[in-house]
């Protein structure tokens, strides 16, 4: 779900990924730009296909299909330069602007992906981002995934993750906050410090 007027966003193809989402007007640094809600499944239960792959983590047990009938956040492609990143918030994974994201740029994030092992071989989760320092991979390396985990797990726990159900589609929240702190902003940069 985009929570950001479609006033600043639209869709539209990439040269190389795909669709994807881009700026319609400058967004600033740390607003909330949308959720990623969909129907509730066994991570197992999840269709992997060579070009797409559309799931999110809710947690251990559990990943979010999104309805790719309607635009929504799973439309934001992996970049290792992201300009928007993700925040947990009551178990839903928000995203939001790590910087000031110009009119005409394609809004892209991390994927975060857990380091590669011997499940994803051959692995399909290739870069395609074009940035200069760009890795080839959407996999985190072993020593940032885990300072990624720890940061993540504290902030998340800082709110109740509501209860959900296999097979139902996870709830809109009754509250979205319409920024994300300055803080958590500087403490995702520590740990991603190539993130200009």
């Amino acid at each position: 779900m985009i929570l950001l007027s479609d006033k600043y966003w639209e869709i539209r193809n990439t040269q190389k990924k795909g669709r994807g989402m881009f700026a319609k007007r400058d967004i600033l640094k740390g607003r909330v730009i949308g959720d990623y809600l969909g129907l509730v499944i066994r991570p197992w239960e999840a269709l992997i296909d060579e070009e797409n792959f559309y799931l999110m983590y809710y947690h251990d047990h559990a990943a979010i299909l999104p309805n790719l009938k309607v635009p929504g956040v799973y439309l934001l492609n992996h970049s290792c330069n992201p300009n928007a990143f993700l925040y947990t918030y009551k178990g839903h994974t928000l995203t939001f602007a790590l910087k000031n994201i110009h009119k005409g740029e394609e809004i892209t994030i991390p994927y975060l992906l857990s380091p590669q092992d011997d499940f994803c071989n051959p692995c399909l989760h290739k870069c395609k981002c074009g940035y200069i320092n760009c890795s080839k991979s959407m996999h985190l390396p072993k020593a940032q995934y885990v300072k990624w985990r720890k940061f993540n797990k504290l902030s998340a726990d800082k709110t109740k993750r509501a209860r959900v159900y296999f097979g139902k589609d996870l709830p809109q929240l009754h509250f979205y906050p319409k920024t994300i702190s300055s803080n958590y902003i500087k403490e995702v940069k520590k740990i991603f410090n190539n993130y200009n």
